[in-house]
């Protein structure tokens, strides 16, 4: 899931609010083709599989979070 999220971010970085939306459709479709699932922890402790938009928003965040960081580090550096 994290390497596929790294192959899409140069692209998703480059997007505008409407294509991102759709990248992060298709990582969560690449995801499930290959049998894997978007799981989140319940208040009882247990695991449950995200459906619909919690998934595309799982993987969003995946395709957001380096940029952050980046930019991060670009803001410390030229301090």
């Amino acid at each position: 899931f994290r390497e596929e999220a790294l192959k899409l971010r140069p692209w998703y970085e480059s997007s505008s609010k409407e294509e991102k939306y759709r990248i992060s459709d298709l990582l969560v479709e690449s995801v499930k083709s290959e049998g894997h699932r978007f799981l989140e922890k319940g208040s009882d402790g247990n695991w449950y599989e995200v459906i619909g938009n919690g998934a595309r928003k799982k993987a969003s965040q995946a395709l957001r979070e380096r940029m952050k960081k980046k930019s991060l580090s670009s803001s410390i550096t030229s301090r």
